[in-house]
Order: structure tokens, then C-alpha cells, then sequence
């Protein structure tokens, strides 16, 4: 079955809301809003629901919100930003080789938009389906596309390593992974159901998708098509929470929960 629907990235993860001010207005009602950091006399704010859909809201120039998720899987990366809330991923193997380089939304990124590359950490990245095909099996997947599905390309990261200063790096992605497994999440704040995946794919990652994909996809499934990239670093080392007031690093990390 195949996805794609207006605020396809906010219905990855329930928040079945008409617009972005909508949503901003029943998390802030929650009284539930958390100070993850300060920065230029502002402050980056959370609401963490109970499903692990986040919100995330910067409250101070260039003013942001932007979403995330609370994943399962965890990878390394060397963590550069594009801008306050784009960042760019070299993920690695355990010994520093580049498996993959995305682009994605980073929870944190407006605490990390004025420091150098933060190497070797600790990162949660979680898909939002846009518009996603489910395929039987692996077996199934190269008989109809050719190749193994293990694949994840970033336009995003093509744009930054071209260095071609006319064209805007975004969080968009196309992949192909195998389901390892998968279950329903409620969003508290909606009221609405959606799935959440853990894919085996050329990097581990969480993909997240809204209530009419369908079913639950089986597990040694493949699931291909588009999405947006979100993160959050984990456990923020070699000072990875930055300067200019940093953030609450805890035994969650920055912005942990």
C-alpha cells in the first residue's frame, strides 16, 4: 500500500492536525513543554509525547518547529549543521568508515548551529513516510527493482557535498530496507494511531507511518519509497552540546528524556 497525503510528515506520527499552529497550541495547552537548551537569548523547547512523537520549537530567531521522534535504534555520526535545524550526517562504521551521509531535522540542531563538526556520536535517526510501497519479501523487492534493499540516498547530502550554492538542502530521502519489526503507537495528544518500524537497511533506523498505510508491515517485509529524516543525538560527547548556554545534558543527553 502506498502513502502520500497533505502533512504526510506530521501524520507519521498522529499529529492529525489542519496546520503546524494547531498543533503548537494543544502542546503548549499540555502544560508538558520542556527548556532543552538556551540559545541567543531564546530557548529550544520540547513536547515529548508518550507514543515518541516530539515537537520540537525554536523560540527565537530564525523561530522553528519542526518534528521528531524518540527511536528505537541508534547509529554513530559525524554531526556538522547545514543551518539551525538541518544537519549533515556522515554516518559510520565502529571503525570510522562512511556508510551513509543524510541530511536530516536534528532535535537539537539549533544548540549545535554555531560549533564545529561534533565527531562520534550517538545518534537516533527516524524516518517520517511520505510515500511508501511495502514489498513481500527481499526476494520480491530485487525481482521487481533489480537491486538488494539496503539503499538510501539523500538528495540533501548530494546538494551540500556539490557544494552547489543554488540549490537548498532538505531532510528528504528515498530508502529501501527490510522490516525487522513493527507495532502501533497512540499519540496522546491526537488521539490518533499510527506505526512505527525498525528497518534493517544500509544504516539502522526507525521509519514512522501514518494509520491509513495499512496494516502492520510483516516482518521480513521491505519497505521503499520517500521520507523526511529527523534525529537526535543521543549522548552527546567531546562537548557535543556546544556553547551560547549549550543544553541540559542529563543522563538522556541533550533534550533526554
Amino acid at each position: 500500500m502506498t502513502t502520500a497525503q497533505t502533512h504526510s510528515e506530521m501524520l507519521a506520527i498522529g499529529f492529525d492536525f489542519e496546520q503546524w499552529q494547531d498543533v503548537v497550541e494543544a502542546a503548549i495547552a499540555t502544560n508538558q513543554l520542556t527548556v532543552t537548551g538556551e540559545i541567543r537569548g531564546g530557548q529550544l523547547i520540547q513536547f515529548a509525547d508518550a507514543s515518541g512523537a516530539q515537537l520540537n520549537i525554536l523560540a527565537v530567531e530564525p523561530f522553528s518547529t519542526y518534528i521528531g521522534f524518540e527511536g528505537i535504534t541508534q547509529a554513530f555520526a559525524h554531526v556538522s549543521m547545514v543551518n539551525d535545524v538541518l544537519s549533515y550526517m556522515n554516518i559510520i562504521t565502529p571503525t570510522g568508515d562512511t556508510i551513509s551521509e543524510i541530511t536530516a531535522n536534528l532535535a537539537q540542531g539549533p544548540l549545535l548551529a554555531e560549533v564545529e563538526e561534533q565527531q562520534w556520536q550517538q545518534v537516533g535517526i527516524t524516518a517520517m513516510g511520505l510515500a511508501v510501497q511495502s514489498y513481500e519479501s527481499t526476494d520480491a523487492f530485487e525481482e521487481s527493482e533489480g537491486v538488494f534493499p539496503a539503499l538510501f540516498e539523500s538528495e540533501g547530502a548530494e546538494i551540500v557535498n556539490s557544494g552547489n550554492g543554488s540549490a537548498a538542502p532538505t531532510p528528504g530521502a528515498r530508502f529501501a530496507a527490510r522490516v525487522l519489526e513493527s507495532g502501533w503507537r497512540h499519540n496522546q495528544l491526537s488521539g490518533k494511531r499510527f506505526i512505527h518500524v525498525v528497518l534493517d537497511g544500509a544504516f539502522p533506523f526507525d521509519l514512522c507511518l501514518p494509520e491509513s498505510f495499512g496494516d502492520l508491515p510483516a516482518k521480513d517485509s521491505v519497505l521503499a519509497g520517500t521520507a523526511l529524516m529527523t534525529a537526535s543525538v543521543l549522548t552527546p560527547m567531546s562537548g557535543g552540546c556546544g556553547s551560547g548556554g549549550g543544553c541540559a545534558c542529563g543522563s538522556g543527553g541533550c533534550g533526554g528524556h
